[in-house]
């Protein structure tokens, strides 16, 4: 079976996505399962790769064009050409926002119509983003909006945990107000879907966070479990989702640390965050579901204050390449839900 192709989009050029990019196409094990392809900046790149001679060679690339690793150069397609200024690391600026906007855009319509098999993000700033005019809160609104997906949830993972987040980037006073029955549900169904075709596992187990202390505490410390969670996770059961909960989050991450289930829904962003960074800082993933295509991510952001310094670590970003080259052999190969 040929390689799978991975568009890796640059993220922002003033961030750390140029450096941790040429260190995870550095690897061996990204040149060994696909054919990567960036799409970026060609003097960025350049600038990055400049006296350091493990990274990897580049080689422009043009629409059509076949993609090959004979040359054993990296192809990049060219989609801005930002001065020094414009770019300096740590200093984001508006023409980076919309640099960033065109490469995941492209990267996109490039699995769309099958000239790429997958695509794996750089990070971005969601201010420099919409400083640009692109009203986004993030990578997976955009994502969803370009290919009219109509429910997409982001499962983050590492090697012992995975959460997938029924909200994301909200504040926590918004929280309580935005969970509802149905947006848990397919959630669930979400994680459901995705642990079967991609990961082989016929029956996921999945666990459900409380939102509240002490999973409510029957009561006690609020009524979301009883009102939403609860009903959201029977709805699920009797739509042959083995789901469990809402149990109390103080102690669910140990149980699912430790392989009692394939999975946590969890209600907010920094519930499900903080225990998989505390495992794994380094080399954690993020998968959108509910996408027609297949985006894997960096589990970091932009890291302004170490960009340009060659700090970066590349390990999650070569995780990134490394489960979207896997995820598109598994289709390949006929993988389904």
């Amino acid at each position: 079976m040929a390689k799978p192709i991975v568009a890796v989009t640059m993220g922002d050029p003033a961030g750390v996505g140029p450096e941790v990019i040429l260190k995870a196409l550095a690897h061996p094990a990204v040149r060994k399962a696909c054919l990567p392809l960036v799409l970026g900046d060609w003097e960025v790149l350049n600038r990055t790769r400049r006296g350091r001679a493990h990274y990897p060679k580049l080689v422009l690339w043009e629409r059509g064009k076949t993609i090959s690793e004979n040359t054993g150069a990296i192809p990049v397609l060219c989609l801005s050409s930002l001065s020094g200024q414009q770019s300096r690391p740590g200093h984001p600026s508006k023409a980076c926002g919309e640099a960033a906007y065109r490469y995941i855009k492209a990267a996109t319509e490039l699995v769309l119509t099958g000239v790429a098999d997958a695509m794996a993000t750089a990070p971005i700033s969601k201010r420099v983003l919409q400083l640009a005019g692109h009203r986004y809160p993030g990578h997976t609104e955009l994502l969803a909006e370009l290919t009219h997906a109509q429910e997409v949830r982001m499962m983050l993972m590492g090697g012992g945990l995975r959460v997938v987040l029924v909200t994301v980037h909200l504040p926590l006073v918004r929280v309580a107000r935005e969970l509802t029955r149905r947006r848990i549900r397919v959630t669930l169904e979400l994680a459901h879907r995705a642990l079967r075709k991609y990961f082989g596992i016929s029956r996921p187990r999945l666990a459900v966070a409380a939102f509240n202390p002490h999973a409510g505490e029957e009561g006690i410390f609020g009524q979301e479990e009883k009102k939403i969670i609860l009903p959201a996770v029977r709805e699920a059961k009797r739509r042959g989702i083995q789901a469990h909960g809402p149990l109390p989050a103080d102690s669910l991450f140990y149980q699912a640390a430790r392989g009692d289930y394939d999975a946590v829904v969890c209600m907010y962003h920094d519930q499900g965050l903080i225990p998989l960074k505390l495992l794994h800082f380094f080399g954690g993933v993020a998968l959108t579901l509910g996408l027609p295509i297949i985006r894997t991510s960096v589990d970091h952001g932009t890291a302004y204050d170490i960009a340009g310094k060659g700090q970066a670590d590349g390990s999650s970003m070569r995780e990134a390449i490394l489960l979207a080259a896997k995820l598109s052999r598994w289709k390949k190969e006929g993988g389904k839900a």
